[in-house]
Parts: C-alpha cells; sequence; structure tokens
C-alpha cells in the first residue's frame, strides 16, 4: 500500500487569525466544509492540505488542546474498512465526516502517540502560490525515534528518506597573554549543549520528521528573546515529550525564498522566532513563527534543493 498525507488537522484558539494567515498572509486556497459542530476549514497546499480547526470542536481527538491534533493517511474507499484490520490496528468503525469524505480512527496507543486516521474521498483542487510550494514536513516528537520507524516504517511501510543527527557544542579557550612570554591558547574539551535524532520518512509529496534527545542529561534551556537553534531546539521536542509524551509538535511548508517570506511577515507585524532563515536538517534555512500569533499552532519554514 503507497500511503500518502491526506491532511493534518491544526487545532487553534484563533481559527481566524489562522486562516487569515494561511490565505490573506501565505495565499493557499480555502474551502469550507460543513460539519456538525461548525465548519471545517481546509487549505490545499501540495497533494495535501491543512485543516484548521477550531479548539474544541468535535472533530478533533485532543479538543482540549491546541496544536498539531491529528493526521489522516489517505486510502482507497475500498481499502477503507480494511486498512485498520489488515495491519493489525485498533480502531473505530467507519465514521462520515461529511458527504462522501469517511474516515476511520487508529488508536494512539498502537501509533507510538501519534494520532492518526485513514480516509477517503478527500479532494481538494491544487493551490498556486508564489510563497509556498507544499508541505515539507510533519513535525513528530519523539520519546525514542526507533519506535516511530518501527510502526511507521515496519509496519505501515513507509519509505527511511533520510536519518540525521544535529548536535550543538560549545568551545571553550583559554588564553594566556605575557609582555615577555606572548600568548598561549589552550582549548577545552567541547561541551555538549544540544542534540537531536532526526528520522525522515516519506508520505507521498511530504515527510514525517521524527525526533528525539540525543542526550536528555543537558539542562533544557530556552530563550525567548534570542533566534532558534539547535539547543532550543533540543529543549522545545524534551520539554514537549516530557508533558505531552510523544506526538504531532509541528508543520513546515517548503517555501523558494525563506527571508524574503520572513520579512514580508515581519512587515505584517507578525513575531517570529526567527527572523532570517538559520541553518536546519537536509541542508535548510529555516524559520519559525511564534505560535502565540496562529493561536498555538507552531509552523515553521523551509528553504532546501531537493537531493
Amino acid at each position: 500500500m503507497n500511503l500518502r498525507l491526506a491532511y493534518v488537522a491544526l487545532s487553534t484558539s484563533d481559527a481566524d487569525s489562522l486562516s487569515a494567515f494561511l490565505s490573506d498572509d501565505l495565499g493557499l486556497t480555502s474551502s469550507s466544509f460543513p460539519h456538525p459542530d461548525g465548519s471545517l476549514r481546509l487549505f490545499a497546499i501540495g497533494e495535501c492540505c491543512l485543516c484548521v480547526v477550531e479548539q474544541g470542536h468535535g472533530f478533533l481527538g485532543s479538543p482540549d488542546r491546541t496544536g498539531l491534533d491529528h493526521l489522516a493517511l489517505n486510502v482507497s474507499e475500498s481499502d477503507l474498512l480494511s486498512v485498520a484490520t489488515s495491519l493489525a490496528l485498533p480502531a473505530t468503525p467507519i465514521q462520515t465526516v461529511g458527504g462522501d469524505w469517511k474516515e476511520v480512527r487508529v488508536d494512539r496507543s498502537a501509533t507510538c502517540g501519534t494520532a492518526v486516521r485513514f480516509c477517503c474521498n478527500l479532494d481538494l483542487q491544487r493551490t498556486i502560490s508564489s510563497w509556498v510550494e507544499r508541505i515539507d514536513h510533519i513535525g513528530i516528537a519523539s520519546a525514542d525515534t526507533a519506535n516511530e520507524e518501527a510502526f511507521f516504517h515496519n509496519h505501515l511501510g513507509c519509505r527511511i528518506e533520510s536519518r540525521q543527527t544535529d548536535y550543538e557544542t560549545l568551545v571553550a579557550v583559554e588564553s594566556f597573554v605575557s609582555d615577555r612570554y606572548g600568548i598561549v591558547q589552550q582549548q577545552r574539551s567541547p561541551q555538549q549543549v544540544g542534540g537531536l535524532r532526526v528520522l525522515f520518512l516519506n508520505v507521498g509529496d511530504c515527510e514525517l520528521e521524527v525526533l528525539s534527545e540525543l542526550d536528555s542529561n543537558p539542562p533544557r534551556l530556552i530563550d525567548r528573546h534570542d533566534p532558534g537553534n539547535t539547543r532550543q531546539d533540543r529543549s522545545a521536542i524534551g520539554r514537549f515529550v516530557e508533558r505531552r509524551g510523544s506526538g504531532l509538535h509541528h508543520v513546515a511548508l517548503k517555501v523558494p525564498d525563506i527571508n524574503g517570506l520572513l520579512k514580508h511577515l515581519s512587515r505584517r507585524k507578525y513575531r517570529l522566532i526567527d527572523p532570517v532563515g538559520r541553518p536546519g536538517s537536509r541542508r535548510a534555512l529555516i524559520g519559525f513563527v511564534h505560535p502565540a500569533e496562529l493561536g498555538g499552532v507552531l509552523i515553521h519554514f523551509v528553504e532546501r534543493d531537493d537531493v
């Protein structure tokens, strides 16, 4: 079975602001889908879409939380009835979201904490935007990337795109400066202050990015006044897993010009974690928007060349 991402559901405390960000600021086309608890707002992007849902909505798996709620993998209608059974996954019966759109929800106990659904008959016209190309990846915070590899790769058959280790070290240098003996310098052993294990898995035209702490011993430090770095990324993942357990963490959008986009958003008074693109995984430049701007949803941008 060749699984691809159908959509990712974003639970936000301010659906109007997040929707305006995606449509007015990023140029994505929206569709409204009726639901008994209130319409769902769908933004087509690449081969899949972002689904914006107000916090507390009955469509959500965890209606009390903001952030990424669940992801849905696209299957044919004929496969929808049998997919969970054939994969030996505990799941709900088929549920109709609306019209021909149908879903099966998988119990999180079987998916390493990542809320997964299978869906069919969700077809939207593709968006053409000058700012955004497609979803680059969906970030998953993990206690151990081996768990997600066992489920998504070994069990579901998602292909491994790449593996990576990110780490940040501090190097202290002592200098002894004498008017008679000159300068003597001594470099101390490097000290690791941040590190992540990273696993990328293909799901259609984007990836799942699974991140876990390389070492949980160094203090977790986040300076909310400074641009991001590997130390802060590692701290954010570690804190998320500690507080919520493993699960969906962020969505990353692939863009052709990250610095142009970040400047565009800065002019529109968005609070940015990164005012300019910084080095990230897969030879990319990345930049985050502060989640408080988007009702608790963490979105970042990625500029990179496909290899």
